[in-house]
């Protein structure tokens, strides 16, 4: 049998003892690893302006058009499309691909004085200005506070919320305390975006008299679990100590609108409800009575509405009413 000579055995013991060097030098490099360093000095050279993933404003304008100078971008953007949207938002992918989905963009920024708070952008682009406000509205928080940026918009604790144009925006922090940052960020978002022309919708033939504005809302699809019933903005009525919500629906022809009231209401005798006469002044219209809750549909021209779910039945029939004169004075 061979022996194994001495320069062999010194060879094998420098090996064995570089190889635990290297394991040592590792183990100390990983200990001392600082993500919110790194992360924040990967882009911290021009606030990340001119880099190849820097997210553009939606005027097409480099991250440095809207970052404020307090905030620095910690990574690359992210870019998602309809295929990969649940991979980011899971559990509310649907509500964006039947509402007119696009893509996403998201990316985040910290700031400078505290690193470790951060606030992270979404812009969602959805097809049309209509698709945008209706994402935003059907999912408004129940804490939400107005805020003036000229246009669509509200805030939580450490968020905000607001569309412009085609654009549905989110910006979520981490910590309340970078606040001030986050309102930035907002206002310049808006500021740099190209200004879109004002559309009139159904929303602006709501009656203003007790209308809660903040309350104006865009379904989609399935709207009050019927399956034909679609594109039906909502918004909430004071009268009294009752709230009254109301729906308009612009279709495509008066007759459309006549056969949708006239299919809505079969649904809701199929679902227990018993008819309860109609508003002397509206003559397109029937009262429903749903259990404990009255439903009023009417059509008058290409629109359908109504008020939905209400427990009182003058409040819901006052608020009806007021609709119908409204588009009946608008010529709809």
């Amino acid at each position: 049998m061979r022996r194994t000579g001495i320069a062999e055995t010194c060879i094998g013991l420098f090996i064995l003892a570089l190889l635990a060097g290297i394991t040592g030098w590792v183990y100390v490099a990983q200990s001392l690893f600082d993500p919110d360093f790194y992360s924040v000095a990967l882009q911290k050279e021009g606030n990340g302006a001119g880099r190849k993933n820097s997210l553009p404003s939606p005027g097409s304008a480099s991250v440095a058009a809207f970052l404020p100078e307090s905030l620095v971008a910690m990574g690359p953007e992210e870019t998602f499309d309809s295929e990969t949207l649940s991979d980011k938002i899971d559990g509310k992918a649907d509500l964006y691909l039947s509402s007119g989905f696009v893509k996403l963009r998201t990316r985040r920024f910290a700031s400078k004085a505290d690193p470790k708070n951060w606030v992270e952008l979404y812009i969602y682009e959805m097809k049309d200005p209509t698709k945008a406000f209706s994402v935003y509205s059907v999912q408004k928080r129940k804490d939400a506070r107005p805020v003036d940026l000229g246009v669509s918009a509200y805030a939580t604790e450490n968020a905000f919320f607001f569309t412009n144009g085609p654009d549905y925006f989110e910006i979520i922090s981490a910590s309340k305390d970078i606040a001030v940052e986050m309102t930035s960020l907002a206002k310049n978002l808006v500021e740099t975006a190209p200004k879109p022309a004002v559309q009139l919708t159904e929303a602006s033939l709501f009656p203003p008299e007790s209308l809660d504005e903040s309350s104006i809302s865009l379904h989609m699809s399935d709207v009050f679990g019927f399956s034909e019933l679609d594109r039906v903005y909502t918004a909430s009525y004071s009268v009294g100590a009752a709230q009254v919500t109301a729906f308009l629906s612009k279709r495509e022809s008066a007759e459309e609108a006549a056969d949708l009231a006239a299919a809505y209401g079969r649904f809701l005798l199929e679902n227990g409800a018993e008819e309860a006469g109609a508003i002397p002044d509206a003559p397109d219209s029937k009262i429903y009575k749903v259990f404990d809750a009255y439903e009023v549909v009417l059509h008058r021209g290409g629109f359908l509405a109504g008020t939905h779910d209400v427990d009182n039945m003058d409040s819901a029939t006052d608020v009806a009413s007021r609709i119908y004169r409204n588009l009946d004075e608008a010529g709809r």
